[in-house]
């Protein structure tokens, strides 16, 4: 038997929506400030027998290299590497880091190793596109044992290969930055491009320094030249301070965003759809400007939400709901954008 539902017309109002003013420092980037992603090839050693097997051609090669910058000549054929595993090391340097600073670094392993705990990490350079060495890595491992079995053993496959150390590289060398470009000028990029949002934002920065100094490029560049006190070279940390906590109201694309694997369904406050009838399996859907007549049906509907909630009682799962939205996207009476995770 079908099932017959009446709901009004579904519209996301801002005040249903709750959009709120949004902190410029939430929504750009500014240009010259950015972390750089570092990477290295090091040696876990001292494992408890958990390294690489001697099939690791790269471990053997590696840890003999090693040896033999220390001491007498090593051959790879006379290394023993269970108990070394060959990692990459990978980092980020973050934005005005100073020689000394310490910084976070990741370490997983290539090889073969079943697992990294315990081991130290001996001295690995980590180097940023251009080639240079900016931090050196090392330290011991602690990354928790993972599933323990019968005498205190780590089941096999519950301790991860990838091990993230909050404190385990050095800076050596700093990152020359600069946030204020040539001719006293300052560039913010929006996180999320849109015309809109660029043109608020231009607007309220004019508005709050009273003075015509941010100019929209695009949806997603902004050019800003510093007012005239600060072109003086007068503290442009607190311009740009002052500058982020500008408020402005960001716009958006139309979006609902179906999670097939959940069923969650999230749309955004611009979502409407127009009076149209569906007919999908035992499911008949009527979507109507007026309040529903019929005995037994649903009480309308005032948003997305409301609509899928009812379609959830009538037994829908994720799939009935992503081709009920995207017939409605096909039929042009939904006026946003589709996106199934």
């Amino acid at each position: 038997m079908n099932l017959r539902i009446l709901v009004g017309l579904i519209y996301f109002s801002g005040a249903i929506a709750g959009v709120t003013q949004t902190r410029i420092k939430d929504l750009v980037e500014i240009r010259g400030v950015r972390s750089n992603s570092l990477m290295g090839f090091g040696l876990v050693i001292g494992l408890p027998g958990t390294g690489d097997s001697k099939s690791s051609l790269i471990t053997n090669r590696a840890a003999a290299q090693l040896l033999s910058q220390l001491g007498p000549e090593v051959k790879s054929t006379e290394v023993l590497t269970k108990n070394i595993a060959a990692v990459m090391v990978t980092s980020d340097l973050p934005p005005f880091a100073r020689i000394g600073d310490d910084i976070g670094i990741r370490l997983s392993s290539i090889g073969d190793s079943s697992s990294l705990e315990g081991g130290t990490l001996i001295s690995t350079p980590l180097k940023a596109l251009n080639g240079e060495i900016y931090a050196h890595a090392q330290g011991s491992i602690s990354q928790g044992m993972g599933m323990v079995g019968r005498m205190g053993a780590a089941i096999k496959g519950t301790v991860p290969k990838t091990v993230a150390l909050s404190y385990g590289a050095k800076v050596e060398k700093e990152l020359q930055v600069t946030f204020i470009q040539p001719h006293g000028k300052l560039e913010l990029s929006l996180k999320n491009p849109d015309f809109t949002t660029a043109s608020r934002i231009s607007e309220a920065i004019n508005l709050q320094f009273k003075e015509f100094i941010a100019e929209a490029k695009n949806s997603r560049v902004i050019h800003i030249k510093l007012p005239i006190s600060y072109n003086k070279g007068e503290d442009p940390v607190s311009f740009v301070a002052q500058l982020e906590q500008i408020t402005v109201e960001p716009d958006s694309r139309s979006r609902i965003v179906i999670n097939e694997r959940t069923g969650t369904v999230i749309a955004g406050h611009q979502v409407s759809i127009a009076p149209v009838a569906i007919s999908h399996g035992s499911l008949e859907i009527t979507i109507e400007d007026e309040k529903p007549k019929l005995i037994g049906s649903i009480p309308g509907a005032s948003n997305v939400g409301e609509l899928v909630k009812a379609l959830n009682v009538l037994g829908a799962g994720p799939r009935d709901l992503i081709a009920i939205f995207q017939t409605l996207v096909a039929s042009k009476v939904l006026n946003g954008e589709l996106i199934i995770l």
